[in-house]
């Protein structure tokens, strides 16, 4: 994000009958970006209570507040409106939609409008305007403004000026601009440069110790709600997915949305602030459609990339795998032939796709940028991005 001048020029609507021109202008510091540029906010993915923190919510978070009674009767801790109050502040990958909004803006470089003015722009704009304009170019340091269609083609690109301008070959087309909102302004130039923290990290403790685990067992009982015909038993199956311990339970919890996110979809109670809680949390705010791959991307940044838990899901979804080959993380490691070619051949077949792994230590997986927050906690021989069979 930068430092933008937004210039608007229009001229007296009777300039193209004849009349003289008079050329009226306003200005708008924004904060924005031109074209699509990356994710602009950054988020630590472990938070730890303590003693007295103060939150600060970013728009687009959803933390149920009622939740919170946990926290602050344990820790004391509390929310705060003021954000330089704030001890810790938490966002999410929707913070920056819900304080931004989006247009199409038209650029032109900042020497070239100076250009402009210089060559007879500025007889024609009144001493008022002109000041305003002098006073906003005189310390601004970007090398592009942006402005409208008609400021930019009409005008400082128009043939039909009383003045000549050198720059009209300089044209330029319009381009998305992302521009923060003028009442979260002061906001977001608090936040630059300071630790901002995921929601995720905050939902995790939020349930509490006590929090029903999903496993196997419990897994089973929610498929059976979900299979039933009854729409309660799926508002039901929710409300615990919902109130579960997160992260014990997060597996189970991508497994049930892989399997049942449509009914899912066709439930009211997908709306309620705690089962939003629990899409945020598992990065399924804009939709709950779940393959195998978006499971993996989840025990990746949770740091449970296990032999037990890549068991479990190859014993659920290994078949998907096997009608449609390699997917982002698993690999079709062998081939075999059916029992009948075996029998008829009275041997075992077995062809290799993939040859063996051959893991890489530590230093090298450092230095190659390989799953870098998992390397410190977690290398082990069955931990790794393939699992093949």
């Amino acid at each position: 994000m930068e430092n933008y001048l937004d210039i608007t020029l229009s001229v007296n609507p009777g300039f193209y009958e004849g009349k003289t021109l008079d050329i009226s202008v306003d200005i708008e510091p924004v904060i924005g970006r031109l074209g699509y540029g990356n994710e602009e906010l950054t988020f630590k993915d472990k938070y730890t209570p303590s003693l007295n923190d103060k939150l600060y919510f970013l728009k687009g978070v959803n933390i149920p507040r009622v939740k919170m009674k946990n926290l602050a009767t344990d820790y004391k801790i509390k929310t705060v409106r003021d954000i330089s109050e704030a001890t810790h502040i938490f966002g999410s990958t929707s913070s920056l939609d819900k304080i931004s909004d989006v247009n199409w803006k038209y650029s032109i470089a900042t020497s070239d409008f100076k250009l402009f003015l210089e060559e007879g722009g500025k007889n024609y704009i009144d001493s008022y305007n002109m000041g305003k304009l002098t006073t906003a170019l005189e310390f601004y340091e970007n090398t592009h403004i942006i402005s409208d269609y008609n400021s930019i083609v009409n005008i400082i690109h128009s043939t039909k000026l009383p003045f000549q301008t050198s720059i009209l070959q300089n044209r330029s087309s319009s381009e998305r601009f992302t521009a923060i909102d003028d009442d979260m302004k002061d906001v977001f130039v608090f936040i630059q440069g300071k630790d901002l923290y995921d929601e995720s990290s905050l939902l995790l403790h939020l349930n509490g110790d006590d929090a029903i685990e999903i496993d196997a067992e419990m897994y089973a009982s929610l498929c059976e709600m979900f299979d039933s015909s009854d729409r309660d038993n799926w508002t039901l199956a929710m409300e615990i997915m919902a109130n579960s311990h997160y992260d014990k339970s997060l597996l189970y919890l991508e497994l049930l949305f892989c399997d049942y996110s449509n009914k899912i979809c066709d439930v009211k109670s997908k709306n309620h602030v705690n089962f939003k809680s629990l899409t945020s949390f598992l990065n399924k705010s804009y939709q709950f459609n779940t393959d195998i791959d978006c499971i993996m991307n989840t025990l990746k940044k949770h740091n449970k990339f296990t032999k037990e838990n890549l068991d479990i899901i190859l014993r659920s979804k290994g078949n998907k795998i096997q009608d449609r080959g390699n997917t982002t993380y698993f690999q079709v490691k062998t081939i075999t032939v059916v029992p009948e070619v075996l029998d008829i051949m009275n041997e075992n077949y077995e062809f290799t796709v993939v040859e063996e792994h051959v893991f890489k230590n530590k230093e090298e997986m450092i230095e190659e940028e390989i799953v870098p927050e998992i390397i410190e906690t977690q290398i082990q021989d069955e931990s790794t991005d393939y699992y093949a069979f």
